[in-house]
């Protein structure tokens, strides 16, 4: 196995992980119906951040900045439409 996929493997895993630290989030504010600890700004500033990372992605073409990106992006929009939701 080479440099390459070695880093290439650390960068899916990466990505997993951080896909996968929204998720507890999701599940609280969903049990909860509560959003008084989630910042609206953060909140944009954080899609607007993962939708310029997608983008580069898509150009450069890299599969696991745009698996990460999208499916980080997905999550967070869930955590959007949740803020809007239940949002008092």
């Amino acid at each position: 196995m080479n440099t390459g996929h070695i880093f290439e493997m650390m960068g899916t895993i990466g990505s997993v992980i951080m896909c996968a630290s929204s998720v507890p989030q999701i599940i609280k504010t969903y049990r909860t119906k509560c959003v008084d600890g989630l910042s609206g700004s953060y909140l944009a500033i954080l899609i607007l951040g993962m939708s310029l990372i997608l983008l580069y992605a898509l150009y450069v073409k890299n599969i696991v900045f745009i698996f990460g990106n999208g499916l980080s992006l997905s999550l967070t929009g869930i955590l959007v439409g949740m803020w809007f939701r239940y949002r008092q």
